[in-house]
């Protein structure tokens, strides 16, 4: 055989052995993707992250705070609707002027007082988040608000901590842990927070017996009920994955399959609690199976609302929808319970399955019946009530019999009155074509603060 004849031959065993090498390659990402085996996991992986870095870099950089804004839907600034005829306060907590912050307003837009806030000041040290503190001041947000008679602020960096700030914005203190969602007061004084907190192997399977199978999880993340003192300190903390194993609800923390390699992602929180609200004492009466000050926590994951005990974490009730991916419940004096049924999923690969501009607005505040289990949408999602977040989003019942409603991904607050009418409408605008988050508004009667004067000495 010639040179050139072997010359040849080497050529077509090359090119065969490539092009069964690709075939076989091929073959094996066809069965990885549909298995979710490791290749799949990995490719999958380093697409995420380097999607991630390309969408984050105007954050990163301080360009554009890209993670704070959304299209708009609805045209106007500020206070757009105002025939509502009283003096409440309302404070709105989102991201305004290029910053975090919160804005006490009157009816018509005036601020009565405002805070602003800066992660990296209030957070110098961040090892207690371990590798999940905020990159920026822009890669994190505020979520969970209370404004007290005195004028002090109790608020969420979303994930980040808690931080109590005076009238005029001097640190009280901080709570270095990851709360997030949701303040609410109790009424023997202090504050129900959401905390999480990271589960290494090892360390899972010792907290959650269920879990012993897995292999080659990093970690979990474990929803904690947090009683926080006046002064800053946890006094309580409850895992509620294991409340509800304790409780024989085992197999609803995994009823979903999101806490296992769906897809080749890992899916690390396990219930994602987003609400914690307390049973007032004068509502006690209307709800016979309850106690002053049990607890009704929303669980996102599992499209479920449940009432705890404190002092014994015995589960009272529970209810797994009609709702979907629902927010911020409240008990009512009619022995009811309201919440934001934002009324949509996200697909397995995380996009939206609803177009955030164009509809449909499916989203409602809705209120459901523990005696019966019957449930009614109250406001939204019919015609002439557009409404869409697809996650967040808050609803405050009001003496008025309407609501203070958070629209959280049009960057909107409004209140409706008994008959459905908006009376009231805010908008937080950045720009002709987008609005920036708001991510709660909360409405206070004036009589509520015992704050004379809010002027404050210059910085």
């Amino acid at each position: 055989m010639g040179d050139g004849q072997r010359d040849g031959s080497r050529t077509v065993s090359a090119v065969a052995g490539i092009a069964l090498l690709a075939a076989g390659a091929f073959g094996y990402g066809l069965w990885s993707g549909a298995t979710g085996g490791w290749a799949y996991r990995t490719v999958t992986a380093f697409l995420d992250t380097a999607g991630l870095a390309l969408s984050e870099m105007p954050n990163l950089v301080g360009s554009e705070p890209v993670n704070f804004l959304q299209p708009a839907r609805q045209a106007g600034q500020g206070v757009t609707i105002n025939a509502a005829a009283d003096d409440r306060l309302i404070a709105v907590a989102g991201f305004f002027d290029g910053q975090n912050g919160i804005r006490l307003l009157r009816r018509d837009g005036t601020v009565v007082a405002a805070w602003t806030l800066q992660y990296s000041r209030d957070f110098p040290e961040t090892a207690y988040l371990e590798d999940r503190a905020p990159q920026t001041d822009w890669n994190v947000d505020l979520h969970g608000l209370v404004v007290n008679p005195d004028g002090s602020v109790v608020v969420n960096y979303e994930y980040a901590g808690l931080i109590k700030l005076d009238r005029c914005g001097r640190t009280e203190w901080t709570l270095e842990h990851a709360t997030h969602h949701s303040v609410e007061k109790s009424e023997g004084g202090g504050y129900w927070v959401p905390g999480l907190r990271l589960l290494h192997p090892g360390r899972m399977e010792d907290e959650f017996p269920p879990f012993t199978e897995m292999k080659g999880v990093p970690y979990i993340l474990d929803d904690l009920i947090l009683k926080v003192s006046e002064d800053g300190e946890v006094t309580q903390a409850r895992s509620v994955p294991r409340i509800l194993y304790d409780n024989g609800l085992e197999t609803l923390l995994t009823a979903n399959g999101m806490s296992f390699f769906a897809t080749g992602r890992w899916n690390d929180e396990i219930v994602h609690m987003n609400k914690i609200a307390e049973l007032p004492a004068e509502m006690a009466a209307a709800f016979p199976r309850f106690a002053p000050g049990d607890l009704l926590l929303s669980l996102r994951e599992q499209n479920m609302l449940l009432v705890v005990s404190p002092e014994t974490w015995r589960v009272k009730w529970y209810q797994v929808g009609p709702w979907r991916r629902q927010h911020d419940p409240e008990f009512m004096p009619d022995g009811t319970i309201t919440l934001f049924n934002n009324n949509a999923y996200r697909t397995l690969l995380g996009e939206r399955d609803t177009s955030p501009v164009d509809g449909p607005f499916v989203s409602e505040v809705g209120r459901v019946d523990p005696r019966t289990g019957a449930y009614e949408g109250l406001w939204g999602n019919r015609p002439g009530q557009d409404m869409l977040s697809v996650i967040r989003g808050k609803q405050q019942p009001l003496a008025t019999g309407g609501f203070l409603v958070t629209e959280f991904e049009a960057g909107r607050a409004f209140e409706t009155d008994a008959e459905g009418r908006i009376v009231w409408e805010y908008i937080n605008r950045y720009d002709a074509t987008r609005v920036a988050e708001i991510t709660e508004a909360r409405s206070y009667p004036a009589a509520y603060f015992t704050v004379k004067d809010w002027s404050c000495p210059a910085p």
